[in-house]
């Protein structure tokens, strides 16, 4: 079919679309930029372009490019297009190629493999993320050659962080850290002409800036330690690649040129989130000052600058700003800029609200130069949707009522499902306040992220321990333990152990610590029960302390069974430790990556993600029906029948915490050095009424930067938003208003209760000021709690004489010898298993009990044969091809996969029935709780089949018909619970590579079966 006016485009796809779609669909062959709204359907209109300038003769599949930022997103942009392409029916022609659909990343990947040797750059090195990251940076934080003095304050996995941070900073804008360092010296130079104070010293905001400017001259030469070490191991991360990719551009136009011939059109998606070296890279190939240097090229920028929210990530916001002016058409004019407005997710009275919140980032200036209309808009069939805005006294109230609506709403049957409601929090604490009140109420509840569920007190103690380990001097770590209920140390005994801290360093610079003083305790002046629990709390480290150096998701099982988390969890509320198994699935995760990954890596990530989580991945969840508790960054390009966003108080929702101030920030590139400087507040010098505007304009900076949060968190909601804020909280001293964003939506609610607040002072401080400190909580929970801290060999105190405990404890320790002795050989196999499994193992336990026990009692190296070595290296060829980083025969180490066999056995995966299609994952690690017990395994590969469900694939390179049905049943269960699915909907099968046939065994258990099985050895 050849298309020749719009109309028939959308005849052929059997979709509305809009006017102003069509426009953007059916635009000339030139640069545009689409501006298009929340919700309004920019995938699709990407996809339908392609269709349209295929099927109107314009351009061929193949030389069609689209750049997206995640591999999920760039699946879907290729899966829309080519069901696009077919069922148009525009591919008549049987030799027509396909369009090729990338991620940035990998984009940039290709461009440094292909063309790399023309800056002598290799392209061999290997490509590290996560925990690899952490690892090296942690390596070279801990072998600094020259003294931290500036850094010495902050723990190791601090420094590492920011270390992480600052070199991301100077990839994103391509600057090095010498370049660094010369800042750092400029601005010594202006503190030291800077005009004084009255009394003849430096102002104390040029202190500040002077100190931060210091401590970035060591993270640079950190940063610069960190290149030079990933350069001599041959390493490469996603930031170095498009580095390398956007020098090449810049320096080798034959590159820029090569390209412009293949592509004729080029897509590039979200492109408000996209850096300085993302943005120069394009620029650089894609267009030029001429039209034989690119100056034309039709390139169409999608993207909404209302959810421009990554710019602590490297993002731009001004790039697609700046698209029209950067990409000029052929003759010079801005390119022709369209809007995409029709929202066909909400109601129109969601979006009267989201469109006030917008308004302020809408009013920029070259936004408005467009001369576009930009408020969202429903169609008019769009059946109406509900605002509704409540305030409440205290945030625990307002908490409280949030999960009493929520409940209600499902039981009145207001929403067919738990998963149709989400609660989108401006901070993490909130999303773990929010979670607990669900679970006390039997609500299935999910924190969506790894940052919220580190706010878990079942979790973020789990992390204090291990900040403990790693760092003695971590007090706060220390504070948070001593205070927690299971030891429940009082101030006057804490007060007496930090003095104790203090006297034991006396006059040195060394930095007090706790944990030593709780392994020293001297004479000072503790009750007998704290003095008792404080020793037990030291040597319960100091055991602990012994496997530090384990791998970390050995050493973090080793803490959350000493800590006696579970049972605590499970104690507290039903199902209480799931949060806990998420979380061991996170550092599974991380050091899938890198089993060398160590302690201080995996703190400064875990960090990370408190502070900033995963950026532009989006939040997916896991559970099959549960409300989704995340942060509004987890929640862009997600929507649910119903929102609630809490805490719209001033101080919180907006946040007024102003981060990227380089003046402060050590770990902020300076903006004079980043490459979007013109669209940044600029300091044109040191003197106090240039600073005081600096201050103002970063503080409206980020009010724009709260702004766009806001439009995205209202922007989720189909049916009904519900917006809530509190006038206490805590232990603050004075209320807090409702900020501008809750009084925007009342403006447009359907229902606004306003709580009658009182109360002149915090009523939640009356609350408190009887109690005892620390807080207890429960009896029952704190007596479980305080029974996991008392051993049972140690007598209680006033209950027998110090003679008679020590006979009871002979006689009770002779008693337990002999016990152990005979129930050795009845439960040799339950006392052996240990407490996290492979599925393969859990799969020999299960069919050979016995033989299991004697290779753990008596473990011998098992020989790999021939064979097995042939099916490692295949499988690892595998993974490459669908991961399209196939290595060259040449390259591979294994000669098993050269030579005749290796090429039939190719051949014969090439036809077979896996052979063109395109997975959906490539050798995922997960980790399952069964029983008990932690299991973790790789899935191979999994597939979309047609009718919907997934298939779980396992590879043989033989033997598949007499393989362990139990893998495939882990598996599936995994891939299921992993990804929101049934069981049911997930095929499993074992896929031969020998003969090509597909195996699927039949009834495989659920949940319930594998956790009956793995039950049978449980402690």
């Amino acid at each position: 079919m050849t298309f020749s006016n719009p109309e028939q485009l959308s005849a052929a796809l059997g979709l509305p679309f809009s006017e102003e779609q069509l426009a953007a669909i059916s635009a000339p062959l030139e640069p545009g930029v689409i501006i298009a709204g929340a919700g309004s359907g920019k995938t699709t209109v990407m996809a339908a372009r392609v269709v349209w300038l295929v099927g109107s003769g314009q351009v061929r599949p193949e030389q069609v490019l689209g750049l997206t930022f995640t591999r999920k997103a760039a699946g879907e942009l290729g899966l829309r297009v080519r069901r696009a392409l077919t069922g148009a029916g525009v591919l008549e022609d049987q030799e027509a190629g396909e369009e090729l659909i990338l991620t940035y990343d990998a984009f940039a990947g290709r461009l440094v493999a292909e063309h790399g040797l023309l800056l002598g750059v290799e392209s061999d090195a290997r490509l590290i993320t996560g925990a690899a990251r952490y690892r090296l940076a942690a390596r070279v934080v801990n072998n600094a050659s020259g003294p931290l003095t500036q850094l010495s304050r902050l723990r190791p996995a601090m420094v590492v962080e920011r270390l992480l941070q600052l070199s991301g900073e100077l990839r994103s804008h391509l600057v090095e850290p010498d370049d660094v360092i010369a800042h750092a010296a400029r601005v010594r130079e202006q503190v030291a002409a800077a005009p004084r104070n009255n009394r003849g010293e430096v102002y104390a905001d040029l202190k500040l800036a002077q100190a931060a400017a210091a401590e970035r001259v060591e993270l640079a030469e950190l940063v610069a330690d960190y290149e030079r070490l990933k350069r001599e191991l041959g390493y490469v991360e996603f930031a170095d690649q498009m580095a390398t990719a956007a020098a090449l551009a810049q320096q080798v136009p034959s590159v820029g040129a090569a390209l412009r011939r293949e592509f004729a059109v080029v897509l590039l998606d979200e492109y408000q989130d996209t850096s300085a070296a993302q943005a120069s890279l394009l620029r650089s190939l894609f267009s030029g000052s001429e039209p034989d240097r690119g100056q034309g090229h039709p390139v169409t920028a999608v993207g909404d600058p209302c959810q421009a929210i990554y710019g602590w990530r490297g993002a731009a916001a001004n790039n697609i700003l700046d698209f029209a002016r950067q990409f000029p058409r052929s003759d010079g004019r801005p390119a022709a800029a369209y809007a995409l407005t029709v929202n066909r997710r909400s109601g129109q009275e969601v979006l009267d609200a989201a469109n006030h919140l917008a308004a302020t980032v809408r009013a920029d200036p070259a936004l408005a130069a467009h001369g576009l209309s930009l408020d969202l808009v429903a169609p008019a069939d769009t059946a109406p949707a509900r605002v509704e805005a409540e305030s409440f006294p205290t945030w625990p109230d307002e908490v409280a009522a949030i999960a009493d609506r929520i409940v209600r709403l499902h039981d009145t049957g207001a929403v067919a499902s738990w998963s149709q409601i989400a609660v989108l929090g401006r901070r993490n604490s909130q999303v773990a306040a929010v979670y607990a009140a669900l679970a006390e109420r039997d609500v299935p509840a999910e924190i969506v992220g790894l940052g919220g569920l580190l706010e878990l007190p079942i979790v973020s103690e789990v992390v204090a321990t291990l900040a403990l380990l790693d760092d003695p001097g971590a007090n706060p770590a220390a504070v948070q333990l001593l205070t927690s209920p299971r030891w429940a140390i009082g101030l006057p005994d804490l007060a007496a152990l930090g003095r104790r801290a203090q006297e034991l360093v006396g006059q040195t610079e060394e930095r007090p610590s706790l944990l030593e003083a709780a392994s020293d305790l001297g004479a000072g002046r503790f009750s007998p029960v704290a003095r008792q629990r404080l020793a037990r709390f030291a040597r319960e480290f100091q055991s602990l302390r012994r496997h530090a150096a384990d791998p970390v998701p050995e050493l973090v099982t080793r803490v959350i069974a000493t800590l006696g988390s579970v049972v605590e969890a499970e104690v507290a509320v039903r199902g209480g430790s799931r949060p806990l198994a998420r979380f061991v699935q996170a550092v599974s995760d991380y050091a899938e990556v890198d089993a060398e990954a160590g302690l201080s890596g995996l703190l400064a990530y875990l960090d990370a993600e408190r502070e900033y989580g995963t950026g532009l991945e989006q939040g997916l969840a896991s559970q099959p029906d549960a409300v989704q508790v995340l942060t509004v960054h987890k929640a862009k390009g997600l929507e649910w029948e119903v929102v609630f966003v809490p805490g719209l108080a001033t101080d919180v929702f907006p946040s007024d915490r102003v981060s990227g101030n380089w003046l402060r920030n050590a770990a902020v590139l300076p903006y004079p050095l980043r490459g979007d400087a013109v669209s940044l507040p600029e300091l044109r010098s040191l003197d106090p009424a240039e600073l005081s505007s600096f201050g103002a304009a970063l503080g409206e900076q980020q009010r724009l930067s709260e702004d766009r949060l806001a439009y995205v968190a209202v922007t989720r909601a189909r049916r009904l938003l519900v917006a809530t804020t509190h006038t206490w909280e805590g232990t603050l001293i004075k209320p807090r208003a409702e900020s501008d964003y809750f009084a925007a939506i009342t403006e447009h609610a359907q229902r606004v209760e306003r709580a009658e607040v009182t109360e002149d002072a915090n009523p939640l401080l009356a609350d408190v000021a009887p109690r005892h400190w620390p807080v207890l909580g429960d009896p029952e929970r704190l007596r479980l709690l305080r029974e996991a801290a008392n051993p049972a060999d140690e007598p209680q105190p006033g209950l027998l004489s110090v003679d008679a405990a020590e006979r009871a404890r002979s006689w009770r320790q002779a008693a337990e010898r002999l016990v152990t002795a005979e129930l050795a050989e009845r439960e040799q196999v339950r006392r052996q298993v240990p407490a996290y499994l492979s599925v393969t193992a859990l799969a020999r336990l299960v069919k050979d009990p016995d033989g299991f026990a004697a290779q753990l009692s008596r473990p011998l190296p098992r020989l790999v044969t021939e064979a097995q070595r042939w099916g490692i290296s295949f499988h690892r060829w595998l993974e490459g091809r669908f991961r399209d980083q196939l290595p060259l025969v040449d390259d591979v180490e294994d000669a098993e996969l050269a030579g005749a066999e290796f090429e039939r056995q190719r051949q014969a995966f090439e036809a077979g029935p896996y052979g063109a299609l395109q997975p959906l994952a490539v050798e995922h690690p997960f980790t399952l709780v069964l029983g008990g017990r932690l299991i973790r395994g790789r899935i191979d590969a999994v597939f979309a089949l047609p009718d919907g469900r997934h298939q779980v694939v396992d590879w043989k390179t033989g033997g598949a018909r007499t393989s362990d049905p139990l893998q495939l049943a882990c598996y599936r269960l995994a891939w299921a619970e992993l990804n929101g699915l049934e069981p049911a909907d997930v095929d499993a099968v074992f896929y031969d590579l020998q003969d090509g046939s597909i195996i699927r065994p039949e009834a495989l258990g659920g949940r319930a079966e594998l956790t009956a099985l793995a039950g049978r050895f449980a402690d």
